[in-house]
């Protein structure tokens, strides 16, 4: 106790900086990116395949399908987003409707390419199969970062007005909290007695 009400001008001269430094640098916005494969599924289709003569070479087809979501959940823009296949897939759709650019590396890997993807977007990726597997993706990344795996699963509803509760509660709490750590402080350094 007595070295606090020694030394306590200098801890806060010393930890004031850190607390800079950290709405500084901790806290700034900046793009992040994380995907997700919440659906897959292949199909067993009963159509035969015939040959050129009618005879039947197969009587079922497998079609696979996988959906694949790309979400920048940071404050700032990502730029230059790839998304990186293990090879083409045969059919893709992209939801919403938006302009990319397909490349393809010495490896034969399938590269799409999006010119950027806004704070809080998502882009939203079908591919489809027949007769084969789907491709494996392996990277996703930007030039800010690198994509994260994140699993997803389904969640229950919630009101707005449960959530608007619930974000009250946590503000008044962060609030008390605050309030009693700088009257702790006070106390410990100037050794004033706490007066609400």
């Amino acid at each position: 106790m007595d070295f606090i009400s020694k030394y306590g001008k200098e801890i806060v001269s010393l930890v004031v900086p850190f607390i800079t430094w950290f709405l500084n640098v901790g806290i700034k916005g900046k793009a992040k990116l994380i995907w997700t494969s919440p659906h897959s599924f292949t199909f067993l289709v009963h159509e035969p395949i015939r040959d050129t003569e009618g005879n039947v070479l197969q009587t079922t087809q497998k079609v696979s399908t996988a959906s694949i979501r790309i979400i920048n959940t940071g404050r700032e823009t990502a730029t230059k987003v790839e998304l990186v296949f293990n090879w083409k897939p045969d059919h893709i759709n992209l939801w919403p409707v938006r302009h990319f650019e397909h490349k393809t590396d010495q490896d034969s890997r399938h590269i799409m390419i999006f010119d950027n993807l806004s704070p809080k977007e998502e882009i939203g990726i079908e591919i489809l199969s027949i007769n084969a597997d789907l491709p494996a993706l392996l990277l996703v990344r930007s030039a800010e970062c690198p994509a994260q795996n994140v699993p997803m699963m389904w969640i229950r509803y919630v009101a707005p007005w449960k959530i608007a509760i619930a974000r009250l509660l946590i503000f008044v709490g962060v609030s008390a909290s605050v309030y009693g750590l700088i009257a702790l402080i006070q106390f410990l350094v100037l050794k004033t007695p706490f007066n609400p």
